[in-house]
């Protein structure tokens, strides 16, 4: 370099310059871009997950329902220690709840000296079913199921009832011979005496027990259809909801034409021939029963086109709604009623 000069050095480029109005909007909307798709997938993933959580409901019901219904179906006819020998059975009003229109009779009214006692099944078609007062809020075009049998849990006689219905069988010699049971609602009624003739034979509860299909699970306030069951406490008949999603049953009541506790023919009811053993519920050792559930809440992306088979009774649908549907069938032996035909 020459003596005298030198080199002017250039400014520094700034290094932190900012973004341009151009990169700023290209960002903005490349953000936009991905937030929409991350909004999409957790829309989408959230309508899968309330889609599952609906059909698991809806499952869970139907099973709940099966099982609940066979497990008071197999129990029809239970009247404990009470001997069905020489017993006549009546068919009472359905919703009868005065002890003494219930189908209960020890033979002591009667002349000649005839017990009675109530069937422990009968159906009610939909006509039958639409015609009942108890039933409330009773889906139209529905069959019901009547189930009668005692409470599995014997009681001691108290100071009260509670104005439910008690029976009490006599398991000594030593009673009045014509005074096989008590039915009553009054426990000063029960005299019977226990195996040792001492102490007083405990008491069970009397059930009876109405299952049908409602227009509604807490109605006024919403129309899902659900399983609902009418029990006789305290006197009255009282509703109790079971299962909501539950849109249909029907039954297919299985007769035992030869006495041997096996089903021989099926039939949705009564033949109508009279004098024919499937022409009489105290015939009937089993029920196939099938339920028609849906989901409690519409799909917006789903038209139910199908139909569904309930057995004897025909199909239903297609709806062309938006519920999504599943049909159960079970069949259930009524161990009470074919045990005592069995020929060992």
């Amino acid at each position: 370099m020459k003596a005298g000069t030198h080199r002017t050095r250039a400014p520094a480029r700034r290094l932190g310059r900012g973004f341009s109005l151009i990169e700023l909007m290209v960002a903005i909307a490349i953000g936009l871009v991905l937030v929409a798709g991350l909004v999409t997938l957790f829309a989408n993933s959230s309508g899968t997950t309330n889609e599952i959580e609906k059909s698991m409901r809806q499952i869970e019901n139907g099973r709940y329902a099966a099982e609940l219904l066979s497990e008071n179906i197999s129990i029809a006819g239970y009247y404990g220690e009470l001997t069905t020998e020489g017993v006549l059975l009546t068919s009472p009003a359905a919703c009868a709840t005065a002890s003494n229109l219930l189908g209960w009779d020890n033979g002591l009214s009667a002349s000649p000296v005839v017990a009675t006692e109530p069937l422990p099944v009968t159906g009610l078609s939909a006509v039958d079913a639409a015609a009942l007062a108890c039933l409330a809020n009773h889906k139209s075009g529905t069959a019901g199921l009547v189930l009668r049998h005692l409470d599995t849990a014997f009681v001691t006689p108290g100071t009260a009832t509670n104005g439910n219905v008690y029976l009490q069988s006599s398991r000594c010699a030593t009673d009045p011979v014509a005074t096989r049971f008590i039915v009553s609602t009054t426990s000063a009624d029960f005299t019977l005496k226990d195996i040792n003739c001492i102490a007083i034979n405990k008491v069970q509860r009397y059930i009876t027990r109405l299952y049908y299909i409602a227009t509604c699970n807490e109605c006024g306030v919403d129309t899902i259809p659900t399983l609902k069951r009418i029990e006789l406490q305290g006197g009255q008949m009282v509703v109790s909801p079971l299962v909501e999603g539950i849109e249909d049953m029907a039954y297919d009541y299985g007769f035992d034409t030869n006495n041997n506790g096996m089903p021989d023919i099926y039939r949705t009811g009564l033949s109508g021939t009279a004098g024919a053993q499937d022409n009489d519920w105290k015939n009937v050792v089993g029920i196939r029963f099938h339920l028609l559930s849906r989901t409690t809440e519409p799909s917006a992306d789903f038209t139910d086109s199908k139909s569904y088979a309930l057995g004897l009774s025909g199909t239903r649908g297609p709806f062309n709604d938006h519920y999504k549907r599943r049909a159960y069938t079970v069949t259930t032996r009524l161990n009470n009623l074919a045990g005592l035909r069995e020929t060992p």
